[in-house]
């Protein structure tokens, strides 16, 4: 790492003859004069050298002292979302941390704007009152939030290029724009790109209110807080991934045979619980082996993949499809009887039929489902659910295939 010495004082003179005397005595260091009131960003192996004969050297060791104090503060601010970054349960939570921390060490607004499907949307935002927040939000809206974004975001989302803002009122806005500078009386503004591995997940603002000016040597800390935001949601979104792979089938994209028994007890526990009813679905394709020996495993995998879209088209939200292995499928219906689900299952048994889902993909043949119901009996295991629901599937097997059984109790 290059070590710098830095030699700060008034007198240009002084200072050169400093930096002179200095450089044939260091010669494995850069030494540098600043004149004025320039103070550089330090690095731990950087050395201040102050000019002692200058009249003014306590006016910049005053000014050196509070860079040092700033630079020392914003390390805090920093260690401070790191420490609760690893506390926090959700990406969304980290947003409003990063935002709100922001603003001890930049302006008094910030957002964060992330790029979702080619739009661009509000994640976060802060300012210390949360009246003018939600005015702000409300303006911005009606403004329409992706000419904003174009406007004052373009180079950054687009190219990756930091911005800086001075003063607001010196930049040519739109008019509706400029309408919502004046309203929120912001004078400067600093926009930063979240960097992602390998593209721009979109971007960090700062934006202050006079007297505060935002300068060129704010863009480090907010730099920072940019990455450390890509940071927390590519390692959010890692952990996502590694959620959903625990818990999904990799072919079909439904829910995998492990998290099916979870589901199941955890829903058959909250019927108990409330007294409210839960439906079990279980099926599997007629003639599937057909199709497999038939054209292979590839276009047999490709029914599957298809047959698992057409069950999640005909759920609602609240219902969960699961392949349980092979070509065997079940549905938890949680708050449904057996009846209900029973209208269910027809829906399934219409669209694969209608659907003819070989056919649909290229190949000859056809396949159907069969389907067995259960109702969750209280005080019975999650077990026998599913033991109900397969004697129910046998039933419409032995019988006549893509047809539905309710399972029925012999007393």
């Amino acid at each position: 790492m290059q070590r710098t010495i830095f030699i700060l004082g008034t007198d240009p003179e002084h200072c050169a003859e400093l930096r002179i005397a200095l450089q044939a005595a260091a010669a494995d260091r850069t030494v540098t004069t600043l004149v004025g009131n320039s103070i550089p960003r330090l690095r731990e192996s950087d050395t201040i050298v102050l000019s002692s004969e200058d009249p003014n050297a306590g006016v910049v060791y005053r000014q050196l002292l509070k860079r040092l104090d700033d630079q020392a503060n914003k390390a805090q601010v920093l260690g401070d979302l790191i420490r609760r970054s690893m506390s926090s349960r959700s990406l969304e939570e980290s947003l409003e941390q990063i935002v709100a921390k922001s603003a001890e060490i930049l302006g008094d607004t910030a957002f964060i704007v992330l790029d979702s499907e080619a739009r661009y949307q509000l994640e976060a935002a802060f300012t210390p009152d949360s009246d003018r927040l939600k005015k702000m939000l409300l303006t911005a809206v009606n403004v329409s939030p992706q000419a904003l974004v174009t406007e004052l975001l373009r180079d950054t989302l687009e190219k990756g290029e930091p911005v800086v803002v001075s003063n607001l009122q010196h930049m040519e806005l739109a008019p509706e724009l400029h309408t919502f500078v004046e309203k929120f009386g912001l004078f400067s503004m600093i926009v930063t790109p979240i960097r992602g591995k390998d593209r721009i997940l979109g971007a960090f603002i700062s934006m202050s209110t006079a007297p505060r000016m935002l300068v060129e040597q704010d863009l480090a800390p907010a730099m920072e807080l940019a990455d450390f935001t890509a940071m927390v949601i590519e390692n959010a979104r890692t952990v996502a991934d590694l959620q959903r792979s625990a818990t999904m089938d990799p072919l079909t994209g439904v829910f995998n045979t492990r998290f099916f028994h979870e589901v199941l007890n955890r829903e058959a526990a909250r019927s108990q619980r409330h007294n409210t009813s839960l439906s079990l679905l279980m099926m599997d394709l007629d003639n599937f082996k057909v199709i497999n020996d038939t054209h292979g495993h590839v276009v047999g995998d490709k029914v599957l993949v298809q047959v698992a879209r057409i069950l999640n088209s005909c759920v609602r939200k609240v219902d969960l499809v699961f392949r349980c292995g092979g070509d065997e499928f079940g549905v938890v219906l949680p708050a449904t009887t057996a009846d209900g689900a029973l209208h269910v299952g027809e829906k399934i048994l219409e669209k694969i039929q209608s659907s003819n889902v070989p056919k649909s993909l290229g190949f000859k043949g056809e396949t159907t489902v069969s389907i067995g119901i259960a109702e969750y009996r209280a005080g019975s295991p999650a077990e026998s659910l599913i033991a109900d629901a397969d004697q129910a599937l046998y039933a419409s097997k032995r019988e006549s295939k893509n047809t539905i059984r309710i399972f029925k109790r012999n007393h």
